[in-house]
């Protein structure tokens, strides 16, 4: 109900009975996914009379087809297919096997005082390739994992105004609108993938702001200027990442016999007179000092 709205849905009965969802709001927009062995899926005018009326912006990640009836259009989603439509109107699907998708929601109301022809016709695929749906779905699949930004409220207003600025290019802001969400929200995006990408692979030695500028088909001025604006550049992010790491490793008592050389290789360094001088430099203590008082303090 909170994702879809009232609906009759029927399963296959001669298929095992699977659900799972998971919805987050973020004031009056919201970001979900769900999947479920439900085939029929229908949705009636008296269904949508006293339903919500937000647009949707549909990711359609199940292996197999599905079918729709949505005003007088039929559509066939294929696996990777992005769908944009108004809730609030009658429509049903058929899908032979598991439904997957992954959604963000906003008010049609507030859509189309940005995006004017956003509800021209009942259902509108998107180009999977646009940058600005690329990084929606991206940002739905972050925003459902990331608790940290539901705890802050600084945090979850940045989080909406990157989503609805998302929102707003996949389904072809013009003008002046397009450019400041442009800005903001694909700016904003990148920028999260940038960490996201330095968080997973910071412990390669080879590791540089060029071969992830390259990776993006992005400039290093660029790259650099959108980590400087997240509050550390490339470096001192990098170095923070492997340093945390190593400190966690010569805590652990599984790498007791690994030896603290082995150790900053592991973690990204490629001198181990420059991990030392860094190390102790960051928590006071040399890594073998480090690890000789936390070993002492635990016994």
């Amino acid at each position: 109900m909170e994702q879809l709205g009232k609906a009759d849905m029927k399963h296959a009965e001669d298929k095992p009975f699977y659900t799972a969802s998971k919805n987050v709001l973020l004031g009056e927009l919201s970001v979900g996914r769900f999947a479920t062995t439900t085939g029929h899926y229908v949705r009636t005018r008296k269904d949508v009379a006293n339903d919500r009326d937000d647009i949707l912006v549909g990711f359609y990640r199940s292996p197999q087809p599905q079918l729709w009836t949505v005003g007088n259009q039929e559509l066939e989603l294929k696996p990777g297919s992005v769908v944009a439509f108004n809730i609030a109107q009658p429509v049903s699907s058929f899908t032979n096997g598991l439904t997957a998708w992954n959604l963000a929601s906003i008010p049609r109301a507030q859509l189309l005082k940005l995006v004017p022809h956003a509800d021209h016709r009942a259902a509108m695929l998107l180009d999977p390739a646009n940058p600005a749906v690329r990084h929606l779905e991206r940002t739905i699949n972050f925003l459902l994992e990331a608790d940290e930004v539901h705890e802050d409220p600084e945090l979850t207003r940045r989080a909406k105004t990157m989503l609805q600025d998302l929102i707003v290019l996949a389904l072809g802001a013009r003008g002046e609108i397009a450019e400041i969400a442009a800005e903001r929200g694909l700016r904003a995006a990148r920028q999260r993938e940038l960490i996201a990408i330095i968080e997973k692979r910071f412990a390669e030695p080879s590791l540089s702001i060029t071969t992830i500028a390259d990776a993006l088909n992005l400039s290093r001025r660029y790259v650099s200027d959108l980590l400087l604006e997240s509050g550390a550049t490339f470096s001192e992010r990098v170095l923070e990442l492997r340093l945390q790491k190593a400190r966690a490793m010569l805590t652990d008592v599984r790498y007791d016999d690994t030896k603290v050389s082995d150790i900053a290789f592991a973690c990204g360094f490629n001198e181990v007179t420059y991990f030392n001088r860094r190390f102790r430099d960051h928590f006071g203590r040399s890594p073998t000092q480090y690890r000789m008082g936390t070993n002492h303090s635990d016994t």
